[in-house]
């Protein structure tokens, strides 16, 4: 059922309360296990400094969410490896798309082989910078005003060639594809995070990511944006826009952001 922010609390207290996790995340890095599983279908009645506001601070605890998630797989193949399991690596082979031939690793003596397969699934299984992500969140879901969003939990506009698996842009009736629906927004953030990292178009973005963490080097959003202009048709021109995104709204101030643990905070709000 449609969920309204009126439902929870009047206009003024949305906006205090928006602001309050807003400057929390800006100052200690602090953000509340707080998920909401779809757009408070009021959004369009906010002013847009406000509606911004929202979206940011409903959309930042998903996409924490998301990269904890791939951190947590991250740290199991990790140990996988080191306890040379490597019959329940194939779990994680099959979800971010290694073939079986090469994740078949059978004798332990073969060295290369598995440090080729570690190498291939850790370049893969990694996290993106939250400010490059909140950004296509925004010019993806038009801050959660899409039709897509509002109906279908889509943040990202992924497509998909399955008529059932989505909604039919309105502006291209005969298009044989839809922009992909989810059960929730966290199965939206889940899904782009996961074809980021197993899309071949975004190969040179994943290179670059294992570049920075092998050097030490911080994840900038501005950065890896570059390494989008295979996700929409209008190229380098949607790179522009994500960096304009970003640098305008002062995005890259949440990169650092961490979920609060769940022991002292609310798991979920629905």
């Amino acid at each position: 059922s449609a969920l309204s922010s009126k439902d929870l609390f009047h206009k003024e207290i949305a906006v205090a309360w928006s602001d309050n996790i807003l400057e929390k995340a800006e100052k200690d890095s602090e953000v509340p296990r707080i998920f909401f599983s779809q757009l408070p279908d009021d959004l369009y009645t906010y002013e847009l400094k406000n509606r911004k506001k929202l979206f940011i601070t409903i959309i930042l605890p998903l996409l924490i969410r998301g990269n904890e998630i791939v951190e947590s797989e991250r740290k199991q193949i990790k140990l996988l490896f080191n306890k040379e399991k490597f019959e329940k690596l194939k779990k994680y082979c099959i979800k971010y798309r290694i073939s079986m031939k090469i994740c078949s690793v059978n004798d332990t003596k073969v060295i290369k082989k598995i440090n080729s397969l570690k190498d291939r699934l850790l370049t893969r299984v990694d996290v993106f910078p939250l400010s490059m992500m909140l950004a296509q969140a925004a010019i993806e879901s038009g801050w959660g005003m899409s039709r897509f969003a509002k109906k279908g939990n889509s943040l990202f506009g992924q497509w998909a060639w399955d008529k059932s698996e989505g909604l039919k842009p309105n502006q291209s009736p005969n298009a044989n594809f839809v922009v992909k629906s989810f059960k929730n927004l966290q199965y939206s953030v889940n899904s782009y995070i996961l074809n980021l990292n197993t899309h071949s178009a975004y190969e040179k973005m994943r290179k670059y990511r294992k570049l920075m963490k092998d050097n030490n080097k911080s994840f900038k959003g501005d950065n890896f944006a570059k390494y989008l202009d295979k996700y929409a048709e209008t190229g380098n021109q949607y790179v522009e826009v994500i960096q304009k995104i970003i640098k305008q709204n002062k995005l890259q101030d949440f990169d650092d952001a961490k979920l609060l643990p769940s022991s002292i905070d609310l798991e979920s709000l629905i």
